[in-house]
């Protein structure tokens, strides 16, 4: 016979009040969570004597449909099985359990929360079963989105690092030939040559140098949108950073008979605090937009103060190049976007250099605007936060004796670059640790012009053989190479110069990985200067004065 037990003792009297206690059930469908009462019956099997509405509905029964059955009999097939298997492992453990089931009906899987609570009677024995059911589908749904969530994003930064290191790489076997490329090209044209000569290994060299601006703006433009771009604040010359860039890009002005002007207005200070490697990005972008679509006429690159907020500083460049039509503004600064579109481009890049501007002049709390006109010219300006600064400037970018002697408060045209000049270095050693025979013909060649005492190993083991061997002046290290690489041995040659007490010797990275990173693994390895290939040999020359 099925009995509820009882829960209640003696008459309700109270304090001199008397009452009749509510329809138990009356309470129990009050309650807006699922409870039912099982009892143990003499065959053993748990079976539902109570069960509110809301637990009904719960497992879409009545109750008429629930009582007096066991889980099994309520719901039949593998789902009754479980069911019932659950409230015998309840009643063997005689313990308070909480457990999740799913209950697949027809038009939604339900997840159901439920906690059985063993009852006892006076001797003891476990008579019944008090259980609620809570309905946690939409908390499951929300962890399963939580989850999905996570996974997705967890996908999208793996693929995020797979795209990072798969450029990193790219470029690192990009660079590397690069050095060779354009180190030869550099020293040929030193040579005696004559003007067919002359063209074919300019046309290499600036060829060679279009590449390289490709994988730096690809390069760039990836570490924009992961969002790894930040702003350094360190004192520099913007007068020395707008000169060095226009003084860069005259070769190219002169080689298409353009007049390149500077206009630094005379209210604008010289030094100020800010990250002077991005304002000269967004020049070079800037400026060289500017040449590559102006055929005729001149270019003006102007810096004044922002009449609104003098906490800004305008940086505009005016061409007088083929101008572009309204509708076509806004595309312009869309990554990958050309103005003459890709089936009939006439310019070559990879319509990346404003995107990468626009993010930049951003970074900075800026905008770019462009005011054109077609057939008569175009002006892009940046508007840039700029912090006024009177500490001097221990390292200029730009070297004063190559700028026009003319004020440049005036318009005035820009001077043509000086070759650079072979720092004196006869007697210094030089130990150049670079595994590609190419790059150690370029290096070895460029010093040769300063008089060095240089010798060439292959690898780091053999850099860090020949240092403990005898000094060194200097250590021009690669990062990778055989046996060991230029972080490792660089980390040798320092604690062998702590176990002797050997003075330091100047170690310079010079390496075709071009990260941020990598430069922060050179110093934490102990490199006092770091060179991304392919270079220069006014660079190289930079770094070893």
């Amino acid at each position: 016979m099925l009995t509820p037990p009882k829960v209640g003792g003696q008459g309700a009297k109270r304090r001199g009040m008397e009452f009749d206690f509510p329809n138990p059930h009356d309470l129990l469908d009050a309650i807006s969570v699922g409870i039912f009462l099982l009892q143990v019956c003499d065959d053993g099997m748990p079976r539902y004597i109570a069960i509110n509405d809301i637990g009904a509905a719960r497992i879409r029964k009545t109750k008429d449909e629930v009582l007096g059955k066991t889980a099994l009999e309520i719901f039949g097939g593998s789902m009754g099985e479980r069911a019932l298997a659950q409230h015998l492992r309840v009643v063997a453990a005689a313990e308070t359990t909480t457990y999740n089931t799913v209950l697949p009906f027809p038009k939604r899987v339900m997840d159901m929360r439920t906690t059985l609570t063993p009852i006892f009677d006076a001797s003891g024995k476990l008579t019944h079963l008090l259980g609620t059911a809570l309905d946690v589908t939409s908390e499951r749904e929300r962890d399963t989105a939580l989850e999905l969530t996570r996974l997705a994003k967890e996908k999208a930064e793996q693929a995020g690092q797979a795209k990072e290191q798969f450029l990193a790489n790219m470029s690192h076997e990009i660079r590397t030939p690069m050095n060779g490329i354009l180190g030869m090209c550099e020293l040929l044209r030193e040579t005696d040559l004559d003007g067919t000569q002359s063209l074919y290994a300019g046309t290499i060299f600036n060829s060679a140098n279009a590449l390289l601006g490709i994988v730096n703006d690809v390069l760039d433009f990836s570490k924009i949108q992961s969002g790894k771009a930040s702003l350094k604040e360190v004192p520099f010359s913007l007068l020395d950073v707008v000169m060095d860039v226009t003084t860069l890009l005259r070769t190219r002005t002169d080689g298409k008979g353009l007049a390149l002007y500077v206009d630094y207005a005379p209210t604008v200070p010289t030094t100020y605090l800010g990250d002077a490697s991005k304002i000269r990005q967004i020049l070079l972008n800037l400026l060289g937009n500017a040449i590559k679509f102006t055929d005729k006429g001149h270019i003006v690159v102007k810096v004044e103060r922002d009449a609104e907020d003098e906490a800004f500083v305008l940086l505009s460049v005016t061409d007088t190049g083929p101008g572009i039509e309204e509708t076509r503004r806004e595309e312009i600064f869309s990554a990958f976007a050309q103005v003459d579109g890709p089936s009939h481009r006439k310019e070559e890049g990879t319509g990346l250099g404003l995107a990468i501007t626009q993010a930049l002049v951003e970074l900075m709390s800026g905008r770019v605007d462009v005011v054109s006109e077609v057939g008569v010219g175009s002006t892009f300006t940046a508007r840039v936060a700029l912090q006024g600064t009177d500490a001097q400037v221990e390292a200029l970018i730009h070297d004063p004796d190559t700028v026009a002697a003319a004020s440049v408060h005036d318009t005035v045209p820009i001077a043509k670059v000086t070759r650079p000049t072979a720092p004196a270095l006869a007697g210094v050693r030089v130990l150049v640790a670079e595994d590609n025979r190419t790059n150690q013909l370029v290096v070895q060649k460029m010093l040769g012009q300063t008089g060095a005492d240089v010798q060439i190993v292959p690898n780091g083991q053999a850099a860090v053989d020949a240092y403990q061997k005898e000094g060194w002046d200097m250590i021009l290290m690669d990062l990778s190479m055989p046996i060991m690489g230029g972080l490792e041995a660089t980390r040798v040659i320092r604690q062998f110069e702590k176990d002797t007490g050997r003075d330091a010797c100047r170690i310079v990275a010079l390496t075709a990985n071009a990260q941020p990173r990598d430069a922060v693994a050179c110093r934490e390895a102990g490199m006092d200067e770091f060179l991304t290939k392919p270079f220069r040999k006014d660079e190289l020359f930079a770094v070893i004065s």
